[in-house]
């Protein structure tokens, strides 16, 4: 993966986990404004209801696909689709390179120029996607940021792949639970273009505490040892080991900065917990 993953964060590619087990009911007809440039008034009405509990689904139980959207801009390949589970309200989630399905929740949101869309959030995964369905057969997916794509409407022939996803679940499956037993902690990227280095540091539920990091060329994710250092002009750092790659970083004030192998000293700046997340999903591949 190497500088895939950073590409990945910081690009801020939709943190979504592996796929993660599924369930279900789905969105009925929804009416929201149409984006445009300036804020518009709208409503959404009849949002998708979803259940609060999860249940193991048992393999006779019918999946039924309800609706869903899929990005035709070109620019992403975004795809949210919902069906019904038994008495589970289900959502399946790609960005084109990661894929989950999730219980969900649905809530009326606003981008930053006002336009009305329904947020969904995801029950077992730290991800959110937005759709528009304005009713007169203009659609949009709007992404976490806020960005809206142009979208199109799924058939039930679109989904006919999905249903073995949503009732087999995978082996993948549990390595998103996995990385759910992770909270993200603190981390660093260089920011001054002069390296694609990355640290980040996670804590296990069970008390473990694993470090990311990336030097641009190799990286490496498991527990870690950390011992103070000293730079030649004598400031201290903290000199991060993770198997057999090294990177160290300290904070000045508001300013923070990564030190490579070669002692070099890289602006940096803060990771988001969103980065951190994509960081760490991208690793579970």
């Amino acid at each position: 993966m190497k500088k895939r993953i950073m590409t990945l964060a910081i690009a801020g590619v939709m943190s979504m986990a592996v796929l993660a087990g599924c369930g279900e009911e789905a969105p009925a007809e929804t009416v929201v404004a149409e984006p445009t440039a300036e804020a518009t008034e709208a409503e959404a009405t009849e949002a998708p209801e979803a259940t609060e509990a999860t249940e193991e689904v048992s393999e006779d139980v019918e999946a039924v696909f309800v609706d869903g959207y899929y990005a035709n801009d070109g620019e992403t390949d975004m795809m949210l689709a919902f069906f019904e589970v038994g008495d589970a309200d289900i959502a399946y989630v790609t960005d084109g390179e990661n894929e989950f399905c999730s219980e969900y929740t649905v809530e009326e949101a606003e981008t930053d120029d006002g336009d009305a869309y329904l947020l969904v959030s995801f029950t077992d995964v730290d991800a959110k996607l937005g759709y528009i369905d304005n009713g007169d057969g203009e659609y949009y997916l709007v992404d976490e940021e806020g960005n809206i794509y142009a979208a199109a409407q799924l058939t039930e022939d679109d989904v006919e792949d999905l249903y073995a996803i949503i009732l087999g679940g995978s082996d993948a499956e549990a390595t998103a639970s996995d990385d759910s037993e992770y909270t993200y902690d603190s981390g660093f990227y260089v920011t001054d273009g002069s390296s694609d280095a990355v640290i980040c540091f996670f804590a296990g539920a069970d008390g473990t505490q694993v470090a990311y990091i990336n030097d641009g060329e190799n990286e490496a994710f498991a527990e870690y040892d950390a011992e103070e250092a000293e730079l030649d002009d004598g400031t201290p750092y903290v000199l991060v080991t993770v198997g057999d790659e090294m990177l160290g970083y300290y904070t000045d004030g508001e300013d923070s900065f990564i030190i490579d192998g070669d002692g070099n000293v890289l602006g940096a700046a803060e990771l988001s917990e969103a980065e951190a997340n994509a960081i760490l999903e991208a690793v579970a591949e």
